[in-house]
């Protein structure tokens, strides 16, 4: 097996080196003349500011975008594009890039910018000026709004012709989880064979984020799926997890792969979405029964009902009772 190779399985599988070996496989994918400054930068990070890997990771993805933008409207190598770059220039790549990416995006962006800019100031070819050129980001507390599968987009996930990849039964068993649940790839990365109690029709998926355990009842599509799967697909192994990789060692699916699960099936229905819209979803066909908060946070795993209470603006029903009459002659 050739290094490229191996190193994809590794990856595959998240060990404590993944972030390192992630690192250096961007640095790889950028511009050939930004890469020995790139691998600098990621040195900057490590020993001088003294990030976590898997923040470095982060960072040096957004600042890998940026810095082959800025080089390839220049035409020029690295160096001489920064030493010749304008804060003009800094505050319109940030607006073109914010017009393409959602809040998330923009704010690892803007701050991977700014690590750059710091960076390059220490090295003396880009000054001060341009680290504040980098626009702030103005964002207020629940003003966006969930974007879950509609019904019609689920039925189509759901719904459509399992044929296709290597292991249908258990992407099929995946996405049934998430879809049913609305748990988070982690949680079903994390789920044991101990975790389903048949007999008793049971299923809890384990605490997120410092939130709390997730018990559910099993239903019958779930543990239709389940059960096939592990019948007639996954690999006969010593791992207490339920979701295994295809090859040797049978260590359990990653998050990052039960994203990829959910990635190629998206794709394949045509629905390009990710997969915490399930998500989304699951806790806006709650509200819309009638769920109260409470129980919504409880099923979802939360501590607080802060963290639902976004949910409560696509409850249009309930948003119609609380409006007030528009004033008559009002214009």
């Amino acid at each position: 097996m050739n290094k490229t190779r191996q190193e994809t399985r590794v990856w595959a599988v998240w060990t404590p080196e993944s972030p390192h070996l992630y690192t250096r496989r961007r640095i790889e994918r950028a511009c050939p003349g930004n890469r020995p400054t790139l691998k600098e930068f990621a040195d900057w990070l490590a020993e001088v500011r003294d990030l976590a890997p898997r923040t470095i990771t982060l960072r040096l993805g957004s600042a890998c975008t940026f810095v082959d933008a800025v080089t390839a409207g220049a035409g020029t190598t690295c160096v001489r594009a920064f030493q010749a770059l304008t804060p003009h220039d800094v505050e319109d790549f940030f607006v073109r890039y914010g017009k393409a990416h959602g809040m998330g995006a923009r704010r690892d962006m803007r701050a991977a910018m700014r690590l750059f800019l710091k960076f390059a100031a220490s090295q003396g070819w880009a000054g001060g000026e341009l680290i504040e050129a980098v626009p702030s980001l103005t964002s207020y507390r629940l003003s966006g709004l969930p974007r879950g599968l509609s019904d019609e987009e689920l039925k189509t996930v759901l719904g459509s012709p399992w044929e296709g990849g290597r292991s249908p039964l258990r992407d099929r068993a995946i996405l049934y989880l998430l879809a049913t649940y609305g748990v988070r790839n982690g949680q079903v990365s994390a789920l044991q064979l101990a975790d389903v109690a048949w007999r008793e029709g049971t299923i809890v998926f384990a605490a997120h984020k410092r939130g709390k355990p997730i018990h559910h009842t099993l239903t019958p599509a779930v543990e239709q799926s389940l059960a096939e799967y592990l019948r007639h697909e996954r690999p006969t192994c010593d791992c207490d997890h339920i979701f295994v990789r295809h090859n040797r060692p049978y260590l359990r699916l990653a998050p990052g792969a039960i994203s990829d699960v959910v990635g190629a099936r998206m794709a394949r229905c045509g629905v390009p979405r990710s997969a915490h819209t399930f998500r989304h979803a699951f806790a806006t066909r709650l509200l819309r029964a009638g769920q109260p908060a409470k129980a919504i946070a409880d099923l979802l795993g939360h501590r607080s009902l802060d963290a639902v209470a976004v949910y409560a603006k696509v409850d249009h029903a309930r948003l119609l009772e609380v409006a007030g009459e528009w004033p008559e002659g009002a214009s």
